[in-house]
């Protein structure tokens, strides 16, 4: 797109960077705390982990203006990451992730993420980049 196309448009990139200077403070500082509290327990730890994980599958998020998506793709990733590391916290002393598609574990998936896109080949462009990031998200249970 050129330039002018993209301003008459209103289309701009974000940057990673960018996009983590906003949810860092909006939500993603808050759950990391939240977690790192919930790792540090000697009682209730578990029944804390298994609510933390049905909390992050409760969460939804939307991008107003999502273009391609990577806004979305940013934050989908980091809530993956989050879940992952509380998993793997609820599952360290059991076997379940050896041998097993610990993807099927993940409670989060990719409809809790929404954007709305007025172009569909950036619609279609951030609806693919959602499904790599599922994948990418998904080996990473298998790297466990």
């Amino acid at each position: 797109m050129q330039k002018a196309d993209r301003r008459k448009a209103g289309a701009h990139y974000t940057s990673e960077t960018n996009i983590l200077k906003v949810i860092e403070p909006l939500f993603l500082d808050d759950l990391n705390a939240e977690l790192t509290r919930l790792k540090a327990r000697t009682t209730g730890r578990r029944a804390g982990l298994q609510e933390f994980v049905r909390k992050l599958r409760r969460l939804n998020f939307f991008d107003p203006a999502c273009g391609c998506g990577n806004f979305l793709v940013v934050a989908y990733r980091q809530i993956r990451q989050l879940e992952l590391a509380a998993l793997r916290e609820l599952y360290a002393d059991e076997a379940v992730l050896t041998g097993f598609d610990g993807a099927m574990l993940s409670q989060v998936n990719v409809d809790q993420f929404h954007g709305i896109e007025i172009g569909e080949f950036p619609a279609r462009i951030a609806e693919v980049s959602m499904w790599m990031a599922d994948h990418l998200a998904n080996n990473a249970f298998d790297a466990v």
